[in-house]
Order: C-alpha cells, then sequence, then structure tokens
C-alpha cells in the first residue's frame, strides 16, 4: 500500500511521520521535452517511520500549492538520500530552491564497483539483485497530464518501493568488501551545485559539431550560443526551439555580414528566425573583434602513435586483468580514451580517486619495466621482474 498525496495538509503530515528516518528512497517522475527547465510531475518516497514501518508515497506537485516541507526533508543532511542515476532528480531539485539535496547514495555507480556492470539500467537492477521483473508500460507516460491512472502511479512508486530493497543489500556488500569510501567523492561530485549552475559563456562546449570550426569561429561560436542559452532560460524553452545547433554551426563557420546574407543561408526560416538576425549579426562581430589570444580552444588531441598504441593495448590488457580479479568491469576503472591520455601525456599514474588507487601503481609498474604481462597456466597474468 502506499499513499497519493495531493494537498498541503497531506503532505506536512506525511514529511511528519517520517521526518526522524536515516535514510529515504527516493525518485521523481518529469518532462522537459517542451521546457527549458524540467517541469516536476511526480516524487516518489520509501522512508521508515518512528516505528520502523516503510511508508511509501506518490507526491502531486501539480496539485500542492507549498512543496517546502518536502524541501525541506530532502536537504535535512541528517537524511541520506538513496537514488539511482541521481543526476537528472537532484538538478530538477536544485531548479526549485538552488539546493542540491545531501547527502546522496546513487545505487547505479555503486552496483557498478560491485561488478553488476557500468551505467545499468534500474529495472536491470531490480532483476538481478532481487529477481523482480518490473512493469514497463507506463514509461512513455504524460507524467504532466491528470488524473493519473491507477496503473500509472503503481509503476511510479516501484520505483522506490524496491530501490529501498535495494540499498541495504548493495550497502552491506560494499561494507563486507571494504569498498564503501570508493563513491565518496562520486556522491559529494553529484551534490555539488556548481555542477547544476547554468553558465552561458561555457555553452558553446556542447554545441554538436563544433569540432570542424577554426579558433576564430570558436569564438563566434561562443557568442551566439551563450545568447541562445540565455534567451531559453528566460523563455523556458528547449534550445533546440530558439535555433538548432546546425544553425548556430553554420553561422560561426560562414559570418555573414547583413541581414540578407543570413536570410539567403540554407536552413534558415527567414521568416521565423528574422527576429533574431541583427542579434546574431551582433554576435558575430563580437567574436570577429575579438584578439587573438581570447579565442577559446577544444582538445584536438593528436593518434596516438604506433608505439604508443603498442603500450595502451598493454595496460588495457593489464586493467582487464585487475578488474577481473575485482569482479567488476573495466569500464568502471577507466576507458581507453583516459589511458590513451595517460599515455600521450607522458603520465605514469591515471587518477587521484579510487579508481587511480585500483591502477595507479600497476600501471607505474609495467610503464618503468617492473612488471609484464605474460602467459601462466593458459590465462594473461601480470608477473613481477626480479
Amino acid at each position: 500500500m502506499y499513499q497519493v498525496i495531493t494537498t498541503n495538509n497531506h503532505l506536512s503530515s506525511y514529511i511528519e511521520t517520517i521526518k526522524d528516518c536515516k535514510w529515504l528512497a527516493l525518485d521523481t517522475e518529469f518532462i522537459r521535452e517542451r521546457t527549458y527547465y524540467p517541469k516536476l510531475c511526480l516524487v516518489q518516497i520509501a522512508a521508515h517511520d518512528s516505528e520502523g514501518k516503510l511508508q511509501l508515497a506518490c507526491i502531486d506537485p501539480l496539485a500542492i500549492d507549498d512543496i517546502s516541507p518536502l524541501l525541506y526533508l530532502l536537504n535535512n543532511t541528517n537524511i541520506t538520500k538513496v537514488l539511482h542515476a541521481a543526476h537528472q532528480d537532484l538538478e530538477i531539485f536544485n531548479s526549485l530552491n538552488g539546493r542540491v539535496p545531501q547527502p546522496i547514495f546513487d545505487t547505479q555507480p555503486a552496483a557498478a564497483v560491485l561488478g553488476y556492470g557500468d551505467q545499468m539500467g534500474y529495472g536491470r537492477l531490480v532483476q538481478q539483485v532481487l529477481k523482480v521483473d518490473l512493469d514497463k508500460s507506463q514509461s512513455r507516460t504524460d507524467w504532466a497530464k491528470r488524473p493519473l491512472k491507477q496503473a500509472q502511479l503503481d509503476y511510479a512508486i516501484d520505483d522506490v518501493r524496491y530501490l529501498a530493497q535495494i540499498y541495504p543489500i548493495i550497502r552491506d556488500r560494499l561494507i563486507s568488501l571494504n569498498r564503501l569510501n570508493w563513491l565518496d567523492n562520486d556522491f559529494a561530485h553529484f551534490t555539488n551545485p556548481k555542477l547544476y549552475a547554468i553558465n552561458a559563456d561555457s555553452r558553446w562546449k556542447k554545441v554538436k559539431g563544433l569540432q570542424v570550426l577554426k579558433r576564430p569561429q570558436l569564438a563566434i561560436l561562443r557568442e551566439l550560443a551563450a545568447w541562445r542559452e540565455k534567451l531559453a532560460e528566460h523563455k523556458n524553452l528547449p534550445r533546440r526551439w530558439i535555433v538548432k545547433d546546425e544553425i548556430l554551426i553554420d553561422l560561426a563557420r560562414q559570418q555573414p555580414n547583413s541581414l540578407e546574407s543570413i536570410a539567403d543561408m540554407r536552413g534558415i526560416n527567414a521568416e521565423r528566425t528574422k527576429k533574431y538576425h541583427q542579434t546574431w549579426l551582433d554576435c558575430i562581430q563580437r567574436g570577429k573583434a575579438l584578439d587573438p589570444s581570447e579565442y577559446p580552444e577544444i582538445s584536438r588531441r593528436n593518434k596516438p602513435t604506433p608505439d604508443e598504441d603498442k603500450v595502451i593495448d598493454v595496460l588495457i590488457t593489464a586493467l582487464n586483468i585487475r578488474a577481473q580479479e575485482l569482479d567488476i568491469t573495466p569500464a568502471v576503472i577507466t576507458s581507453r580514451k583516459k589511458v590513451a591520455n595517460m599515455v600521450q601525456e607522458k603520465r605514469t599514474f591515471l587518477s587521484n580517486d579510487w579508481r587511480g588507487t585500483l591502477v595507479n601503481e600497476l600501471f607505474a609498474d609495467i610503464l618503468n619495466g617492473h612488471k609484464v604481462i605474460a602467459v601462466k597456466n593458459g590465462k594473461a597474468a601480470i608477473i613481477d621482474i626480479n
């Protein structure tokens, strides 16, 4: 059984019941196809009351005038918020009141360091840990439409019903393997408000296709992307509804110098976008007026040389061996791209976090010739050189 909360009084009463819990399972349902900011449509919580009974609730923020009791609960630093793939949920709460719920526990990276798989979806995790197959029939629900059907609410509450069962299992296993603290920095990163801050001036880095541009063109793209970001935020509209990425790239590359030349560009809907054309010209001029020392730059790393590729192959083999020893997937520790960066930068260590702790010494020993990869009993193995 679970509660469906649609009034201020009901919300306050529910929060009072669970306010002293040590941890709670949390999930949200939202839509953002037509808005810049995600629209929160439902909040699901599972938490124990003072008698140890699990209290489940679907909270309807579209029906409730004041959700401040909920936000107060989520901002209580004495309560651990348990989520799966937490980023988008945390982004929503940060956008509501400028605060990120903390501390948190994210079962997706936790599952990864236990060997369940990298970037595992919630349904697969529930199946692997609890042997329960979740109903997927409501996955395409319009969560903003009211009233919500019983099947939709049942689907939503399962996201925390089973999360509340999974959390103690995963946490206990992490403790038994001495891996619980591996995730501390990851969770701290997720709860850093800077991660969710809007920075219009850096948005150009996420424009698709920017790799084709040279530095002077990137300066123009930066101006155009910042303008679009600010306008999209102000109007609460998706960026693509203001202007698509490919148009920004074409403007930065072609650098039209008149209203007529903009209107003649391929792919431009002049009638729909003409209100922006002068602004685009202004952005182009600001970018062109910059001193070359102020031009932005993207990393254009050269491909590894044949010799570097061989070294990377050896380190990847060592990585695979170490991951197999730990019963986790190699991708949880690092990627080939990051290993390649390490080799090209002439470093003998991967990183300063828990991932580096697993392989830094191993990589350094291999690069310094103290260990080698050899075949032992029919398997690849890491061998010390005496």
